[in-house]
């Protein structure tokens, strides 16, 4: 199955305020083993308040940064697109529930804006590798979509 994002409600926000170039930022990929949602998220801090990232091997605090970025726009709809995102778990292993992407480009976790989160396993379960790579396949129609009306 393909993973399809959401967009933080406080993205339209950080836009509009200017805190995140969704065109020319580093966007990363964190991975957690758990995480309550809120609407009120707007930075990595408030997710790792709100969570635990996850650990294993191949891992490094912080996630990975995507790849090949794309933000495009079809009417109202800008779409957000990357590489698919993996990480080697080879001799060890690594799990996750949720994945959070973020601009890594300010410098500390309290000024990162927050882009879109996933559920890895939309049936509530932790996905884990052992001994091989950990993949997020983004959906073919992108990561997320946001609407302007």
């Amino acid at each position: 199955m393909a993973a399809t994002g959401k967009a933080y409600p406080m993205l339209a926000k950080s836009l509009g305020d200017k805190l995140v170039d969704i065109d020319s930022d580093t966007l990363k990929v964190a991975l957690f083993s758990a995480y309550t949602y809120a609407a009120t998220h707007q930075f990595l801090s408030d997710a790792l308040a709100a969570g635990t990232q996850s650990s294993g091997t191949g891992y490094t605090s912080g996630g990975a940064t995507l790849g090949s970025v794309t933000w495009t726009r079809s009417g109202d709809v800008y779409t957000l697109d990357a590489a698919d995102t993996s990480w080697s778990a080879a001799g060890g292993s690594l799990a996750a529930k949720y994945a959070v992407i973020y601009d890594s480009t300010p410098a500390s976790d309290a000024t990162r804006p927050l882009i879109g989160y996933v559920n890895l396993d939309g049936a509530g379960g932790t996905l884990t590798a052992t001994d091989a790579s950990f993949s997020i396949a983004w959906n073919a129609s992108g990561i997320l979509t946001v609407t302007a009306a």
